[in-house]
Formats: C-alpha cells, sequence, structure tokens
C-alpha cells in the first residue's frame, strides 16, 4: 500500500462532501471515498458520484444518518441523502461464488479496505481518498498516470465473476481513452463468450455509453464481443461513427443494414426503447435525403423534428437552415391545414377526392406557411383543378 498527499486541485473536487466521511470517522469507523470519484478527481475531471466504502456496517449508517435508504442491502449498500446530494455506503466485503456470471453469491462483511479492494474490477479503480490521503494498491497510480486498463489480479476470474466487466474495459478505454492491457485483452476476447449470459438491458446500457464515447466500435470485433451482442455483426458500420450525439451515432453503427426490419429487430432485441429504435429507423431511411431548405421543409412532413435534428447531426451538417424553418414556422401533416375534409366537400368536391386535394395543398404550403389560410387553399384549389374534378360523383 502507498499512501500519497493529494493536490489542493484534488482536495478541492471533495471539499463539500468530505464531511459525510468525517462524520463517519467521528464515530468511530473507517470511511474513504472510493473508485471513479477518486479516479476522476486525479485525471482533472469534475465526479458527480461520490462512493464511499467503509468498516461501518448498515446499522451504522442507519444510526449515523438521518436520511437513509436501503438501496442495496444484500450487498451492504445503502444510500445516504443530505443537502441535495446522495451518497452510497457500502460496507467493506469480500465476495465468493459467480454462478451466474454476474453477482456473488455469497457476501462477507470485511474490517479491511485491502480486502475490499481485492474483489474490484479494474485497479484504475482501487484508489481510496480518506479526507487526507490516497490510498493506493495494484499500481494503480502507474496505471492512471500510463492510460492502461488493467485487471486487479487474474484477468480470467475477474471476468468470469462479473462478465459485463468485458463490456466495462471497453467502455472506460472509450471514456477515457485507454489502452487495455494486452492479458486484460487477452481475456476479454477469450471469454467474451460469457456475455451469452448478461441481461440485454444491462448489455445495451453498457454499449449506449461505449458508442457515445467512440469514433468507432471496430475493439467489439477486436474482442469478438460484436459477435455475442449483435445478431448480425456483418453489417454494423466498424468504420467512424458520423455524428456528435449518441443517436445519430446509433444510426452510423446500423446504417450498412440491408432493410429497416432487420434493425428494428436488432435494437428490439438489444431492449432499446421505442422512441429511440423509431428515431434510429427514420434517421437510418433517409440517410441520403438531400438537406437544402426546401428538402428540410420535405422532411419535416415525413418525419418528427427531433429526427430532423438527428439527421443533420449524422451528416455532419450545419443546423442553421432547419433552425431557421423551425423558428419561422412550418407544417408537418395534412391534418394541419387550415382547411377540412368537409370544406372541400361544401365545395362541390367528392369524399375520395379530400386526400388527393390535401396532399397537393401540403406541398405548396410547405414551402410558403404563410399560404395556410382557408381562403388562400380554397383559391388553391380551384386554380389547381379549375372545377374540374367531377363534384359529387
Amino acid at each position: 500500500m502507498k499512501k500519497h498527499k493529494p493536490t489542493e486541485r484534488f482536495a478541492e473536487y471533495f471539499s463539500v462532501h468530505r464531511h459525510i466521511i468525517n462524520r463517519i470517522h467521528d464515530s468511530g469507523f473507517k470511511a474513504y471515498f472510493i473508485g471513479g470519484c477518486v479516479r476522476d478527481s486525479l485525471n482533472g475531471i469534475q465526479p458527480y458520484d461520490f462512493d464511499i466504502a467503509t468498516d461501518a456496517n448498515p446499522d451504522n449508517i442507519y444510526s449515523i444518518f438521518e436520511i437513509v435508504k436501503s438501496t442495496g442491502i444484500k450487498y451492504g449498500t445503502l444510500t445516504v441523502y443530505i443537502n441535495d446530494f446522495s451518497y452510497q455506503i457500502t460496507t467493506f466485503r469480500k465476495e465468493a461464488g459467480y454462478t451466474d456470471f454476474r453477482k456473488p453469491d455469497e457476501i462477507i462483511f470485511t474490517k479491511n479496505l485491502y480486502s475490499d479492494l481485492l474483489r474490484r474490477d479494474f485497479t484504475i479503480n482501487t484508489l481510496a481518498f480518506d479526507g487526507t490521503y490516497i490510498y493506493e494498491y495494484f499500481n494503480a497510480l502507474a496505471d492512471l498516470n500510463d492510460g492502461i486498463i488493467r485487471t486487479v489480479g487474474s484477468a480470467d476470474r475477474r471476468f468470469k465473476e462479473d462478465a459485463l466487466r468485458i463490456l466495462r474495459a471497453v467502455r472506460f478505454a472509450a471514456k477515457y481513452k485507454l489502452k487495455i492491457e494486452e492479458d486484460t485483452f487477452l481475456s476479454m476476447k477469450k471469454l467474451s463468450f460469457l456475455l451469452n449470459n448478461i441481461s440485454k438491458e444491462r448489455i445495451y446500457d453498457e454499449l449506449s455509453k461505449i458508442i457515445s464515447a467512440s469514433e468507432d466500435i471496430k475493439i467489439l470485433f477486436d474482442t469478438d464481443i460484436a459477435y455475442y451482442i449483435f445478431s448480425n455483426p456483418q453489417y454494423i458500420n466498424q468504420e467512424k461513427l458520423e455524428g456528435k450525439a449518441y443517436l445519430a451515432k446509433l444510426a452510423s453503427v446500423f446504417s450498412n443494414y440491408p432493410n429497416l426490419d432487420m434493425i428494428k429487430k436488432e435494437l428490439k432485441d438489444l431492449r432499446a426503447d421505442n422512441k429511440t429504435i423509431n428515431t434510429v429507423l427514420k434517421v437510418v431511411e433517409y440517410k441520403n435525403h438531400q438537406i437544402d431548405e426546401l428538402s428540410l421543409r420535405k422532411l419535416l412532413t415525413k418525419m418528427k423534428k427531433h429526427d430532423v435534428y438527428v439527421l443533420m447531426d449524422l451528416k455532419n451538417a450545419d443546423s442553421s437552415v432547419l433552425d431557421e424553418i423551425v423558428y419561422s414556422g412550418y407544417i408537418s401533416n395534412v391534418n394541419e391545414l387550415d382547411i377540412t375534409g368537409h370544406d372541400i366537400m361544401e365545395l362541390g368536391y367528392s369524399a375520395k377526392d379530400i386526400k388527393k386535394i390535401k396532399e397537393m395543398l401540403i406541398d405548396k404550403v410547405i414551402f410558403d406557411i404563410t399560404a395556410n389560410k382557408k381562403d388562400r387553399l380554397i383559391k388553391m384549389i380551384q386554380s389547381e383543378y379549375d372545377n374540374q374534378i367531377v363534384k359529387n360523383g
């Protein structure tokens, strides 16, 4: 174990949160900020989740704090709420038996920080801060400074305990621009089949974060992960992902699929929500559509405004023209026309002609929203057809 005095900049990240572990210390227990908040602070990244590990048991935590919820009591985890912040506080523990390749079969509370750290996934997530010193095991600071993802101890053992860690390694590598250590990488590739034991919901959650943080997802193929999480990996885009935001990048992932039904099935299998699925389908469907002003106005009759913005992101296009269209007003469907089917029939046209007439009107109005006035629409009808449609049949 190595002990390091933190920099002022590092300590500042914890200034408004240190009172939490001080209360635990004052009650006679050890307590440390642990994992991601320490890792990110050392990287100069503002943390937002402040997890705490302690030798206090859950009953002790209930007695120390006023507002406590049992959010993971089976694993020794409670959530404490203070001043609009929430803190996950977990008792030091050892774990045994992972028959489902995800969760331990047995939890054993311990009084020792080192024993608790031994069960964790990657060295860079084992750094601990007690408010005064940073505690380092497993050469974690060297890995953090060198930009290395390495498992704590045997990679095979860590991934067999929790196969989701295979995807977590990719996520950390993508998010923080880290390199996966060779033995860890080889183990991920060898054991990627274990992802078959992980729920699709958890896989999609990790995959979403990977896609959001990545320029491409070739690593999923290099590690064989792709062959266990996608139904049709041969169609997945392995080149640069277009777009900046998640939905555009997700559409880019599936942009090479031969048809929309296959994309829909793939996303449903991954347990993506319907809103996400519908957006991706629309964006892929119109990915080759022109995006000049007139084309955008037409697109707004075929796609939701939100989806058109995603399409613009996918195309890495300036959205200022779209912004202006949205600001000045536009029409998205025939139901927004200032004329009803009944109005059209009163002009002497039959019910079977209503759809055709409305489609003609919207094709004109999309280019000039000010024309969407009943009197002007009537003049358009009369001008277009010159009353040649046989009235009343």
